[in-house]
């Protein structure tokens, strides 16, 4: 395992080892090659081969059209895009060596419903889907299967965060990270190549992209107000 957050990182991985899990963890910072490169080197020399990577890193902030804070915009977009890039481009030259391999990235369905509080997270996720639908044919031709997903809220730390920030309320709907994990694992076991919940979220979303745009700012805009942000 690999993350930033040094303390959070120790508590996972003393649990995995009490369920008798091997685990193997590193810090470093998804949003920086150099490091990202040096940790993934480092499971390998101490695992052995990666067969499947599991990328679920992500920030996401308010920034208000008013004020772009365009440093914090190229931030978010360097850890929730670039990031991905990183992570892949670490593991592909040995996946495509031995043939075989799985590459799983937990996107958003903000990538194909794109909100006005969430603006360069959206974006960000937006990117990460093109890149991965790109990349699938090809790499799947290879031995290489890359798997999309898309979570609708799931309450973690980062929505808790962007709640607080926006003195917004909790999603109805939401799911708890355990049910998430274990709806991401059953896809993956069923060899999909989108996985895609919850279903309530998945199908509105998806009907949604057909509709006018000016039905489809009315939506979002009565998302933002029910969610209590204003932007």
């Amino acid at each position: 395992m690999i993350d930033r957050d040094e303390a959070n990182l120790g508590t996972l991985c003393a649990k995995l080892t009490e369920a008798n899990v091997t685990c193997f963890s590193v810090v470093a910072d998804v949003g920086d090659r150099d490091q990202y490169r040096a940790a993934v080197k480092r499971i390998v020399e101490g695992l052995g081969p990666i067969d499947i990577l599991i990328v679920a890193a992500g920030i996401c902030d308010i920034i208000n059209f008013d004020d772009l804070q365009i440093p914090k915009l190229e931030h978010i977009l360097r850890v929730n895009f670039l990031g991905v890039v990183y992570a892949i481009e670490s593991v592909l030259p040995e996946m495509l060596q031995q043939g075989e391999g799985r590459i799983v990235v937990i996107v958003s369905l903000t990538s194909l419903l794109p909100l006005p509080f969430e603006n360069a997270y959206s974006a960000s996720k937006a990117a990460v889907t093109a890149y991965l639908q790109s990349l699938r044919p090809p790499l799947w031709r290879r031995g290489i299967q890359v798997v999309t997903v898309y979570p609708g809220f799931v309450r973690t730390g980062l929505l808790q965060s962007l709640i607080e920030r926006t003195n917004g309320r909790i999603p109805p709907g939401s799911l708890s990270a355990e049910t998430a994990a274990e709806r991401i694992v059953s896809g993956i076991r069923r060899n999909r190549r989108v996985i895609a919940f919850p279903r309530r979220t998945v199908w509105p979303v998806y009907l949604m992209r057909w509709l006018p745009a000016a039905v489809q700012d009315q939506i979002v805009t009565r998302i933002s107000a029910a969610q209590n942000v204003r932007y």
